[in-house]
């Protein structure tokens, strides 16, 4: 899958410095965890986006799976989709192979691999938390990268075996002020939780989720976070994003570097 990338100056040369960056090999697999704001945050199409363009510039395996025992949203991005679901993953031998684990995936066009729930009510799974920890582990042998996709606007208890294995937090919201000010609170509850180091790392993904605003995010929005500036991505409005089956190369080169930027800072060591 192609990434259509700025054609001239400073921001084609720091778009390829960090697809250089990108492909470099890294010393563990990183656990990702989205969550969003409030609703339509643009949390599940983030996941998607960021675990497509990571499978898509690095060449290897990136797994995404729907982190709830109760909900999920990833299923709306497939099309003749894998019909196994996160617990057929959690009840295989501690030790399975890559292809025992590709067989239960659903496979896109960028690489990135989904695991996703079935659409519609289901019943939760009692055993969904052990065989979460299950999952992460016999998986980190061969996914650079595991996205966990948070469907509940809340954060409570079911939401601890989760964040007890994340590495970064990734937050979701709109930018309209009131998307802004829930990201706040969802960072104070974070904190509030006894995950101070989470809330501290958090990258936080603003996107213009309706059209295109004209306006950039407010000076003290970080400061308002408690995080770092940089740990603030802006993604613009981009209408290919409207439809569930968007494709990576017909992204606006705008909201390609935006995810650059996002996948450059889930990479680095720290």
């Amino acid at each position: 899958a192609s990434l259509r990338l700025p054609r001239f100056g400073a921001a084609r040369r720091e778009a390829q410095e960090r697809l250089e960056r990108l492909r470099a090999p890294l010393s563990y697999s990183r656990r990702l965890t989205l969550v969003g704001a409030y609703h339509y945050s643009g949390r599940a199409t983030t996941t998607m986006l960021l675990g497509s363009v990571l499978a898509a510039v690095r060449r290897e395996p990136v797994l995404a799976l729907d982190g709830s025992a109760s909900e999920g949203s990833l299923d709306a991005f497939l099309t003749d989709r894998n019909p196994a679901v996160v617990r057929d993953l959690g009840v295989l031998s501690s030790t399975p192979a890559y292809e025992e684990i590709r067989a239960r995936t659903t496979r896109l066009p960028s690489g990135l691999e989904v695991v996703a729930h079935r659409r519609g009510h289901f019943s939760p799974n009692p055993a969904h938390q052990q065989e979460y920890v299950h999952v992460l582990a016999q998986t980190a042998p061969y996914y650079p990268f595991v996205l966990t996709d948070w469907s509940p606007l809340r954060l409570d208890r079911s939401a601890d075996v989760v964040l007890d294995h994340t590495d970064r937090l990734i937050l979701c919201c709109g930018t309209a002020d009131w998307f802004l000010d829930a990201a706040v609170r969802m960072l104070t509850l974070v904190r509030g939780g006894g995950r101070e180091d989470l809330a501290r790392r958090a990258l936080v993904v603003a996107t213009e989720l309706d059209g295109p605003s004209g306006r950039s995010l407010p000076d003290t929005f970080a400061r308002r976070l408690r995080v770092e500036p940089e740990q603030v991505v802006h993604v613009p409005f981009d209408a290919a994003l409207q439809s569930p089956g968007w494709e990576l190369h017909r992204l606006r080169p705008a909201t390609t570097q935006a995810l650059l930027r996002l996948a450059d800072l889930v990479t680095r060591e720290d």
